[in-house]
């Protein structure tokens, strides 16, 4: 992974402490929402779904399509969790879940950490759940790339939700709210749009074989570096929310 792109995950997070610092929520989605996007587990099968489409011969027009709704079935899935979440948390008194969705933060971390060093992939799509999304991917009709996107949401969560999980209970004390829903969609509207802008440039196929050389060139450097400021991450917010 190239120095610039560390600076830019670590100015991401450091960005991020300022804003949860200062109070600001919006800011704090819209970082954490897109940094939570970044994760390989969305990219690796939205380059796959594009190449198949390329083989195919599609159209550019037809792979924006079908990518769109793609990525509309994934925002559908992440948001549905994001409310069950919500729902569930808001039982709970704030300062408690805030506590314990940075412990889950850490945890998701030290074992991106351990994937990042080790080169293993512990948190990833089930490999069970693989057969389903290439049946769906390969029909490349409007319906089964909204159903992949669906199947991918939930089932990368247990890849991603670690983030998300620690900001909906910062969201959560704001209880079920329009003010609360609203910063729920913008997560999960940031959440996305790394998908979208790879969708963007990934629709040729010089574009792709270079966005896909470059993720499986910086997977594991990017599950260290991440795993690592999630671990910081959530030890910021246990310290600066008090015992």
């Amino acid at each position: 992974m190239k120095i610039s792109h560390l600076l830019f995950l670590v100015f991401l997070l450091a960005l991020a402490a300022y804003l949860y610092v200062s109070g600001n929520m919006v800011g704090l989605v819209v970082v954490t929402g897109f940094l939570d996007g970044i994760h390989p587990c969305g990219f690796t099968v939205l380059l796959f779904f594009i190449a198949f489409l390329l083989s195919l011969k599609r159209s550019r027009k037809q792979i924006l399509m079908l990518g769109a709704l793609y990525i509309l079935g994934v925002f559908i899935a992440y948001f549905a969790i994001g409310l069950g979440i919500m729902n569930a948390v808001s039982i709970f008194e704030p300062h408690f879940m805030a506590k314990a969705g940075a412990l889950l933060l850490i945890l998701v971390g030290a074992i991106n950490v351990k994937d990042g060093l080790m080169g293993t992939s512990t948190l990833a799509i089930p490999k069970f759940s693989k057969p389903y999304l290439q049946h769906f991917l390969e029909k490349a009709t409007a319906a089964a790339a909204l159903i992949a996107g669906i199947l991918v949401g939930l089932c990368a969560f247990p890849c991603v939700g670690g983030l998300y999980v620690a900001i909906i209970t910062l969201i959560s004390a704001k209880g079920m709210t329009a003010g609360g829903l609203g910063l729920l969609a913008l997560y999960n509207l940031m959440f996305v749009l790394p998908l979208i802008l790879a969708l963007a440039f990934a629709s040729s196929e010089t574009a792709l074989e270079k966005l896909e050389e470059a993720e499986k060139k910086n997977r594991k450097a990017f599950k260290l570096i991440m795993g690592l400021l999630m671990v910081l991450f959530g030890l910021y917010i246990i310290f600066t929310t008090g015992m």
